[in-house]
C-alpha cells in the first residue's frame, strides 16, 4: 500500500510503501479500536510504532553489512560478466561481417556462372543462415518473428 503525506502547505508530500501485512495490523486495529485509518496514521507517524521502539542500531548496523556484501557480490559477478559480454559483441561483430563476405561471394559466383554459362546452384539455405546473422547480430528481429530459432542445417 502506498500512503502520501502532505505538508500543512501542501508544497511537500512525502510517499513510501507500507507492507501488506502491516497494513492488514493497521485495519485490524482501527476496526478494534474504533480509531479511522487516517487518525491512525497521524498516531503511528507522529508518535512512533505501535510496539515500542523502532530499529536499532544493531539492526541498522546488520543490514548495512548485509548491503555491502551485496555490492560486493555484485561487482563479482559484474567482473565476470564484462568479459563475456565483450565476448559475445565482438563475435556478433565477426559473424555479421562473415555473412557480409559470403554474401559477396555467392553474388560473385552466381555472376561467374552467368558469363560462363553453367547452371546455378542453390544457396537458399546459406542465405537463409545469411539473413538469420544479419539480422542477430545486434538483437533485431528477423523479417517479423518474434522468436529467433537457428536455421535446420
Amino acid at each position: 500500500m502506498r500512503i502520501t503525506v502532505r505538508g500543512k502547505g501542501r508544497w511537500r508530500k512525502v510517499t513510501f510503501r507500507v507492507p501488506d501485512e502491516v497494513w492488514e495490523r493497521i485495519e485490524k486495529t482501527c476496526r478494534e479500536n474504533g480509531f479511522r485509518i487516517d487518525e491512525a496514521l497521524r498516531i503511528i507517524l507522529l508518535d512512533g510504532y505501535i510496539d515500542g521502539e523502532g530499529p536499532g542500531d544493531e539492526d541498522i548496523k546488520a543490514v548495512e553489512e548485509h548491503i555491502r556484501a551485496l555490492e560486493k557480490e555484485l561487482y563479482e559477478l559484474e567482473g565476470k560478466w564484462s568479459p563475456l559480454k565483450f565476448r559475445a559483441y565482438y563475435s556478433a561483430l565477426d559473424n555479421q561481417n562473415l555473412a557480409i563476405q559470403v554474401s559477396g561471394m555467392i553474388a560473385e559466383n552466381k555472376r561467374l556462372r552467368k558469363m560462363l554459362g553453367l547452371a546455378e546452384e542453390d544457396f537458399s539455405r546459406v542465405e537463409e543462415l545469411i539473413r538469420y546473422y544479419m539480422s542477430s547480430a545486434f538483437g533485431g528481429k528477423s523479417e517479423g518473428s518474434e522468436k529467433k530459432v537457428a536455421p535446420s542445417k
